[in-house]
């Protein structure tokens, strides 16, 4: 995930601020009724099949093949983005399904044969052959999302909308927002979160470096989606994490019931040690009893 990313003598000059809440997010957990079930988080990283897993995640000599079904054993949730790239026959999604374990969601990516495309209104067919095969993942299928491309403008918001008018009602999906004009116009902004809303979807919330206007705060449903990215475990990620960790307690606190949590780094393994420290932060301040991944034991290196 190149996007937004900041090269290291950058980063000192970001305003790592988490944003207070929007009154869109405001309204919505207030509107939200207080339940005694325990809520729903699912943190993750972007890929399973890295091989710097080796020896962090997965023990040393792992197959390849055996890959997902160890990293289950560790998340509860994974960013799917070879979904991006060609839409899955239903054979494939079944296999990764039968790899799984249960309690694990996959969080697909749409397409950019169908979210890239100048022409995103005519994606119809695609859209469908994507939606049949994904829904073969069954109770394992968890948020799906929809990236726009940098280049899909406010204007271009009635274009999406009669597309998405062909999703089944309550199938889960998010949308990504990367145009800065759709956080400079506010009246577009509040179209599309009002849509969103109307639709059941949610608004993907994005964390980097260098385009702070796409941490926007706002939720749309009851269901947040994050993504996160670092940079190499920099001190920073740290302290933005230790920030999301207070703002996740204070939403779910307040009625929100599900939480999915994707973490990317540009070295992949890092992901891992983020992951750790989330859901242990999670656990002692907010009470909620996640799983902790188990990383492999780190042979010192003799010198």
């Amino acid at each position: 995930m190149k996007f937004g990313r900041l090269e290291d003598d950058a980063l000192s000059k970001v305003d790592w601020t988490l944003p207070a809440d929007t009154s869109t997010t405001q309204a919505l957990l207030h509107q939200l009724p207080l339940s005694k079930q325990v809520p729903q988080i699912y943190i993750g990283c972007s890929v399973w099949t890295d091989r710097s897993f080796l020896g962090k995640i997965y023990p040393q000599g792992t197959s390849a093949k055996h890959f997902l079904s160890v990293y289950c054993q560790q998340f509860n949730t994974v960013e799917l983005n070879a979904t991006f790239y060609s839409i899955p026959s239903v054979a494939q999604v079944k296999k990764w399904k039968a790899a799984t374990t249960p309690g694990f969601q996959f969080c697909p990516k749409i397409p950019q044969s169908i979210s890239h495309r100048n022409h995103v209104g005519e994606q119809r067919q695609r859209l469908d052959r994507f939606i049949d095969a994904i829904l073969h993942f069954e109770e394992t299928l968890g948020m799906t999302f929809w990236q726009l491309p940098p280049y899909f403008q406010p204007s271009s918001l009635p274009v999406l909308q009669h597309l998405l008018t062909h999703i089944p009602q309550g199938f889960p999906l998010a949308i990504e927002l990367r145009h800065p004009a759709w956080f400079s116009d506010v009246v577009a902004q509040q179209e599309m979160w009002a849509y969103l809303h109307e639709r059941g979807m949610a608004a993907v919330i994005t964390d980097v470096a260098g385009r702070r206007d796409v941490l926007h705060q706002t939720l749309t449903t009851d269901c947040a989606f994050i993504r996160f990215t670092g940079n190499n475990l920099h001190p920073t990620d740290y302290t933005r994490m230790s920030a999301w960790v207070d703002r996740l307690q204070q939403w779910l606190v307040q009625g929100l019931k599900k939480v999915y949590f994707l973490l990317h780094e540009p070295e992949k393994a890092c992901c891992a040690d983020l992951a750790v420290y989330l859901i242990q932060q999670l656990n002692q301040r907010a009470g909620t009893q996640l799983a902790l991944p188990q990383l492999q034991p780190q042979q010192a290196t003799l010198l």
